[in-house]
Formats: C-alpha cells, sequence, structure tokens
C-alpha cells in the first residue's frame, strides 16, 4: 500500500513538475511547431533593422521574416548565405548604418543587391534579391516567365518578405533595432507569422478558355489556334510545389500577367490588340507592333524554357499557310 501510495504521490509530483515547465515555456510552445532544421538552426527567425539609432533607416517597414527551414531544404551549402563560412547572424556584419566588419556595406544593400561583382578568392555574396532573380532566370520552369516579365518592384512585392505579424509590440521592434529581443521572443514571433501564411490559390485554367484562335493578322498564314488551356496547366504544374513561387505568386491571377502584362489582373483582360497597333505607333515607337509583340512573347517564353520544338522558323507548326487563291 505504501509503494502505491508513493507511485501515486511521485506521479502527481511529475504532473506538477510538467504543468510547470509548460507554462515557463509558453512562449517558445509556438517555435516548436515548425518543423527541425538538419543543421540545429531556428526553423524561422525575424530579421530586424539593427543600428545605431532607435529608429534607423528602414524602420518604417515591417522587419524579414526569414524561413530557414525552406531555404536549407533548398540549398546546399550554408556559405551560399554565410558568405565567410561563419554562420552568424547577417547584422553582426551588416547593420543598417554598415560597419568595419562588413566593409561598411549596409544591411540594405547586403539583402538587395543585384549587381555583386564576382570575388577572385573565396564565395562572392549573394543577396536575398539577387538569389531569388538567379533562380527565376536559371530555372526552366520560371525562366519562360521571368524571360520576358520583370516583376514591379512595388509595395505589395516588399510586403512578400516583409511580413512579420501584426501582434509584435514596439517594444520588441526596439529590443530587436539594438540586437537584445531574446531568441526565443524572436523565433515565436517568426514561427507565429510563417504559421499563419497560407499560398494562395491560382485561379482555376478551367475558367478560361480552351483555346485561342489568334487571327487578326492572318494573311499568308492561318490563324493560329493557341491551346490556351493547356499552356495554363503546364505552367502551374511546373510550380505547383516551389516554395519562392508560393511566396510570390501571391494573387490567384498572377500568372496570367506573364502573357496579359501591364493591364490591372482580371480573368477578362483586354486583347493584345488593344496595346498593339498592326503599324509602329509613332506615338509610342519604343512599343512593339502587334506581330512582333506576339512573336517577341512566344518565342521569348520558349525559349526561355528550352522549348526545342517549335522553331522560330517553323512558322506553319503554330499558324498553317493560307489556301493559294485559285488565280
Amino acid at each position: 500500500m505504501r509503494n502505491g501510495t508513493s507511485l501515486l504521490l511521485l506521479a502527481a509530483i511529475a504532473l506538477a513538475g510538467a504543468a510547470c515547465l509548460t507554462a515557463l515555456g509558453a512562449g517558445s510552445v509556438k517555435a516548436a511547431a515548425l518543423e527541425p532544421t538538419d543543421s540545429g538552426a531556428p526553423s524561422a527567425i525575424v530579421m530586424f533593422p539593427v543600428g545605431e539609432k532607435p529608429n534607423p533607416k528602414g524602420a518604417a517597414m515591417k522587419p524579414v521574416v526569414f524561413n530557414h527551414l525552406n531555404h536549407e531544404k533548398k540549398i546546399d551549402n550554408c556559405e551560399t548565405c554565410h558568405h565567410t563560412g561563419d554562420p552568424v547572424s547577417c547584422s553582426t556584419c551588416h547593420t543598417v548604418e554598415g560597419k568595419a566588419e562588413g566593409n561598411f556595406i549596409t544591411l540594405e544593400r547586403a539583402m538587395h543587391a543585384t549587381n555583386i561583382a564576382k570575388r577572385a578568392k573565396g564565395n562572392t555574396p549573394v543577396s536575398c534579391v539577387s538569389c531569388h532573380e538567379q533562380q527565376t532566370k536559371e530555372r526552366r520552369e520560371c525562366a519562360g516567365c521571368h524571360a520576358i516579365v520583370t516583376p514591379k518592384r512595388d509595395q505589395a512585392w516588399c510586403a512578400t518578405c516583409h511580413n512579420v505579424t501584426p501582434s509584435m509590440t514596439p517594444e520588441q521592434m526596439q529590443k530587436g533595432i539594438k540586437g537584445t529581443l531574446l531568441p526565443g521572443d524572436n523565433e515565436a514571433l517568426a514561427t507565429e507569422t510563417v504559421l499563419a501564411q497560407k499560398p494562395v490559390e491560382p485561379v482555376s485554367p478551367m475558367l478560361g478558355p480552351l483555346k485561342v484562335i489568334i487571327d487578326s493578322l492572318a494573311d499568308k498564314y492561318e490563324g493560329s489556334n493557341f491551346t490556351h488551356r493547356r499552356h495554363l496547366t503546364s505552367l502551374m504544374e511546373g510550380i505547383k510545389d516551389d516554395k519562392l513561387a508560393q511566396a510570390f505568386h501571391n494573387q490567384p491571377e498572377l500568372l496570367c500577367a506573364t502573357c496579359h502584362h501591364r493591364s490591372p489582373l482580371s480573368l477578362t483582360p483586354p486583347k493584345c490588340g488593344s496595346c498593339h497597333a498592326k503599324e509602329i505607333d509613332k506615338a509610342n515607337p519604343g512599343r512593339p507592333n502587334l506581330m512582333a509583340a506576339y512573336h517577341l512573347q512566344c518565342m521569348g517564353c520558349h525559349k526561355g524554357m528550352n522549348v526545342a520544338r517549335p522553331r522560330d522558323t517553323d512558322c506553319t507548326t503554330c499558324h498553317k499557310a493560307a489556301p493559294k487563291s485559285a488565280d
């Protein structure tokens, strides 16, 4: 009986202890909700504009939440980002003002620069923006669209990365700027942000036409029978599980903007001829005429994606030769 009582007492103590530990570690419960990284680094962190002053340049924007887990799965070598070989925080060397340890390269430049000269020795650094641009230009499933379209760097583009949870307090922001925010609090904010993110479901190809007959210039050739739904489905299939695409394709109709560019996103976009005239517009000489616009668009996408067929010179693959008149 004494043994039974002792066991019950020990069980009660253990439960009480577990309750205390849970309460004490409440701030890190959310942090544990993300899959751990293989390297042991935090799965996600908030990257603050660390600087000497309380409200440095860039403090008006939301801090960036860096999903270390997603990036670690995609990149083989940690030195791709940690180019010195020392896996410390970027702000250790790069601050808002710049410091000697980072050759006075500011945090803003370190994260956004795209004109980075290749180093003769050691690793050539990459910024967040330059790495993303490299991905979209080199991977064939991305290059078809990104070879002919340059994303507009507006507020919505910035907000893709500058997206920390609204629950972050001004006090936490100031501590983050000073570099004094506790790691557990930082990870909790980052994890809350990541868990709240939901990929935007792109529009279904079924909402668009099955085929489109492009015949406004039909003369020597018949109209081109463009398989609209098949092309859109193929593009979506190539990037359906890509985290980078999910992050930046943050509006349902965004993929449509590759072809239907320079007009508001819509399921009923204007026709190409609305902007591109059959002849060069003297008021807008830099705007391609309609024939050039069609061919630059189609051939540019095919070239970016390394599509072998049709070749640029195989005119009758896309539009049959018009029947010769009896005369």
